[in-house]
C-alpha cells in the first residue's frame, strides 16, 4: 500500500515537470529583457523539528548585511539561515503586439550566483498570447 501511494506521488510529480517543460516549450518565447531595478533583501529562517511537528520560525525582511551580523553576533539569532528575497523587474518587448511592457520576478537566489544590476540584459520567457506574462528560464 505504502508502495503503491509513493509510487502515485512520484508518477504526479514527473507529470507536473513534464506538463512545466511542455508550457514554457510551447506557450513561451525567450526573450531578453533589460534590468530596470534589483531590490534585494534578507530574512532569517530557522526549522526546529519534534518527534511529529516542524516549527519554522522567521524574521521580518531587512537589510542581507545586517542579517549576516545579527545571525553572527546576537544569541537570539544565532542558528537561523539567511534566506533571500530578490525582486527583479525588467521592461520587455512582447512577441504578442511588439510593444515594450514591464514586469518582474522574484527569485531565493542570483542567476548563476551573480549579482543583477540595473541595465543588465537578463534572458526572461514571454507568453506568446498574454502580452505582459514572463517566467523565469
Amino acid at each position: 500500500m505504502r508502495l503503491a501511494a509513493i509510487l502515485i506521488i512520484a508518477v504526479g510529480a514527473a507529470g507536473l515537470a513534464a506538463y512545466d517543460q511542455y508550457d514554457k516549450r510551447v506557450n513561451f518565447k525567450r526573450v531578453e529583457a533589460r534590468i530596470s531595478a534589483v531590490s534585494d533583501q534578507c530574512y532569517m529562517e530557522k526549522v526546529t523539528r519534534e518527534v511529529i511537528t516542524k516549527t519554522t520560525s522567521t524574521s521580518d525582511l531587512l537589510r542581507c548585511e545586517l542579517a549576516q551580523v545579527l545571525t553572527r553576533e546576537h544569541p537570539k539569532w544565532q542558528g537561523y539561515a539567511i534566506k533571500h528575497k530578490i525582486e527583479v523587474r525588467f521592461a520587455f518587448v512582447s512577441p504578442v503586439d511588439g510593444a515594450t511592457h514591464t514586469s518582474s520576478l522574484q527569485m531565493s537566489t542570483f542567476p548563476n550566483g551573480q549579482p543583477l544590476r540595473a541595465g543588465e540584459v537578463l534572458p526572461v520567457l514571454a507568453s506568446k498570447t498574454k502580452a505582459e506574462k514572463t517566467r523565469a528560464i
